[in-house]
């Protein structure tokens, strides 16, 4: 009796610690200072569940926000499918190389070679809030992301 009690409180000991490892931290919004953000765009590093993600914020002539995530719709899943800031130009595919104005960033006809746009946020004042599920169900976009040697 007094082993299965010794055994049972030795398994309860090795055991909660480890429950409590595995247990998930509550997950949190993206929030951008939009007072931060302009005509040229903004990369915004962020890690979801342990995945490196990044965003594209750009403010438009009309001084509205506009979100992409900094993944190519037709390249992704390549390790370079990436877009970086020419000068004060264009984006830039690292993958495939094109390049496409930055006034379709985050817009419904960016499609193809562009980054994947994020729909669902909100603007309040001058927070930006991208909900914690927006970005969970991004992060598969990423896996492979920028993987190179």
């Amino acid at each position: 009796m007094k082993r299965n009690i010794l055994f049972a409180a030795l398994c309860l000991t090795l055991t909660l610690p480890l429950a409590a490892c595995a247990a998930k931290e509550p997950s949190a919004p993206l929030v951008i200072d939009a007072a931060a953000l302009g005509a040229e765009p903004s990369f915004i590093d962020h890690t979801q569940d342990g995945v490196a993600m990044q965003l594209i914020a750009i403010k438009d002539a009309d001084d509205t926000v506009r979100l992409a995530l900094n993944t190519c719709q037709s390249c992704g899943g390549s390790p370079y499918a990436w877009f970086e800031y020419v000068g004060d130009g264009p984006l830039q595919c690292q993958n495939c190389g094109l390049t496409f104005n930055t006034a379709t960033v985050g817009t419904p006809k960016a499609a193809g070679c562009n980054p994947v746009t994020v729909g669902d946020f909100t603007v309040e004042g001058d927070t930006v809030t991208v909900p914690d599920s927006v970005l969970a169900s991004a992060k598969g976009l990423f896996t492979n992301w920028k993987a190179v040697d």
